[in-house]
């Protein structure tokens, strides 16, 4: 009888101290898992998912936005756009403009939200709320 390996491209671990682990690809150091708290924020671009994270790295994975979005923490992660998840601990400022709400990272990233999002987006980020 044969054994098959099965070799997982994405893994959340729970740890002691309740931070996840993403197993993500790096093309220079090559497999490894990063915890969650570091991640700044996930860009959904046709199908595959590009991760930013605070040391200034990123990755793209072959996962759908959605995927992540149903894995990740509700209360540290929000999803504002169609193709945006952040970390709401990297959130330094929002500000109303005439292109509509826009957030501001601690990256210096600025990520419009969407009209339909922006409800739920207003009552978490209530209080960075700039007007313009």
């Amino acid at each position: 009888m044969r054994t098959l390996a099965i070799h997982q491209e994405h893994l959340t671990l729970p740890t002691s101290s309740n931070i996840s682990l993403l197993r993500v690809n790096d093309a220079k150091v090559g497999w490894q898992n990063k915890p969650v708290s570091e991640l700044i924020m996930i860009k959904g671009v046709r199908g595959y998912s590009w991760l930013y994270w605070s040391d200034g790295s990123r990755q793209i994975m072959a996962y759908t936005i959605k995927h992540y979005a149903d894995q990740l923490p509700e209360d540290e992660f929000v999803r504002v756009h169609q193709n945006y998840v952040i970390n709401q601990k990297f959130v330094r400022k929002m500000q109303l403009t005439h292109r509509g709400p826009i957030l501001r990272l601690a990256c210096g990233t600025e990520i419009v939200v969407s009209r339909r999002r922006w409800t739920m987006v207003k009552k978490k980020f209530h209080q960075l709320i700039v007007s313009v």
